[in-house]
C-alpha cells in the first residue's frame, strides 16, 4: 500500500513539470526552419510556374503568327495569273521584301469559283496582304480586297478608304514581343541563292521561296521561342531565266 502511494505522488508530480524555456526554444527553432523550407519551396514552384506560363504563351503566340504567315504565303500569286490586267499584275506577286516586312498579292479570300453576272459589284480578286513588325515588336498582318468593282472589271485597285463602300481592310497583331533585332524574313530564288533584302526590281520577280525565323520573348529574363520555316511559292510566277550563250 506504502509502494502504490509512493508511486501515485511521484506521478502527480511529474504531471506538474511542464517545458523549460530551452526546450520550447528548441522546438520554435525547428519550427521556423520548417516554415522557411515550405516558404522556399512555395516561391520556387510559383516562380517556375511563372515561367512555365510564359513560355507557354511565347509558343502559342510564335505557332498562330507562323501558321498565319505560312499559309498567307502560300497563296502567294502573280495577279495577271487570275486574269488581272492592273499596273504592276504582270511584273511580280511581291510588292516588296524587306527583313522585318513584306507585301504580296494573295489567293487568300478570293472565291474563283463564283460565277457573277457582268455587272455585280463585287471585291473578288487578289488580296494585297503584308506583314511587318514595328518597333515595339508587334507583328502585324493586314489584308486589303480589291476596291468593289464590277465582275467583268480585273483592273484590280486597292485604293479605297476601310470601311466605307464595301471597302474590305482587316488588321490584326498576330504576335507580341517579337525580335526586332533578329530578320525575319529570307529571301530565295529558284537556285537557292539569297536576295538581299531590301528588295527590288527583278530580285521582287525572282523570289520562289521565303524562310521565316520568328523570335517570341516575353522578357529577358524568360528564354525566348524560335520557329523556323521554309514556305515555298508554287503560284508566284517566278520569272524563268534566260540562258546565257556559251
Amino acid at each position: 500500500m506504502r509502494v502504490y502511494r509512493e508511486r501515485k505522488q511521484r506521478r502527480q508530480a511529474g504531471a506538474d513539470d511542464g517545458f523549460t524555456m530551452i526546450e520550447m526554444m528548441v522546438v520554435v527553432g525547428i519550427l521556423g526552419m520548417v516554415l522557411a523550407m515550405a516558404l522556399g519551396m512555395t516561391i520556387t514552384i510559383a516562380r517556375h510556374m511563372g515561367v512555365n506560363g510564359i513560355r507557354i504563351d511565347q509558343s502559342q503566340q510564335a505557332k498562330v503568327a507562323a501558321d498565319s504567315m505560312t499559309k498567307s504565303l502560300r497563296t502567294a500569286v502573280l495577279p495577271k495569273q487570275l486574269s488581272a490586267t492592273c499596273t504592276g499584275c504582270d511584273v511580280s506577286a511581291f510588292l516588296s521584301g524587306d527583313v522585318r516586312s513584306v507585301q504580296f498579292y494573295a489567293n487568300l479570300t478570293n472565291d474563283y469559283t463564283l460565277v457573277l453576272a457582268p455587272s455585280t459589284i463585287t471585291t473578288n480578286g487578289p488580296s494585297k496582304i503584308s506583314y511587318s513588325v514595328a518597333s515595339t515588336g508587334v507583328l502585324t498582318e493586314t489584308i486589303r480586297r480589291p476596291n468593289p468593282h464590277r465582275a467583268d472589271d480585273f483592273d484590280y485597285q486597292y485604293t479605297c478608304t476601310a470601311g466605307s463602300g464595301g471597302c474590305l481592310v482587316t488588321t490584326r497583331d498576330i504576335a507580341r514581343r517579337v525580335s526586332t533585332t533578329q530578320q525575319l524574313f529570307t529571301y530565295y530564288d529558284r537556285n537557292g541563292a539569297v536576295l538581299a533584302p531590301p528588295l527590288t526590281g527583278d530580285e521582287l520577280a525572282s523570289v520562289d521561296s521565303v524562310d521565316i525565323t520568328l523570335k517570341v520573348q516575353e522578357s529577358p529574363s524568360t528564354p525566348g521561342v524560335d520557329i523556323v520555316t521554309r514556305v515555298t511559292l508554287p503560284n508566284a510566277g517566278v520569272l524563268p531565266e534566260v540562258p546565257t550563250s556559251p
